[in-house]
């Protein structure tokens, strides 16, 4: 499972499964803490922190962390993460 719906799962409800949509608007919810509409690799840092158990720390780092979800999300490479381009990066980030 990709690690971006995988922490937007685990941070939306961990006995539901939501629809594609309903992940993305709760991890942008969630992790937006500016309200810029953009997630950005601080932002990123502190919804792992905060939403993701211990316990599974360890594994998302030992698959590349952060930088993977930036691989796998940011399509312009900007270090930044937009719902424009989660939806683009569908065969890669979502």
């Amino acid at each position: 499972m990709n690690r971006l719906v995988f922490l937007s799962t685990l941070i939306f409800s961990a006995y539901s499964c939501p629809s594609r949509e309903s992940a993305l608007e709760c991890f942008y919810r969630k992790a937006d803490r500016d309200h810029d509409g953009l997630i950005n690799v601080s932002e990123l840092e502190h919804a792992i922190d905060h939403y993701l158990p211990w316990y599974e720390r360890y594994p998302f780092k030992m698959f590349g962390g952060i930088e993977r979800i930036l691989k796998d999300c940011d399509a312009n490479g900007d270090r930044l993460l937009s719902k424009d381009e989660s939806i683009l990066t569908k065969k890669t980030c979502l």
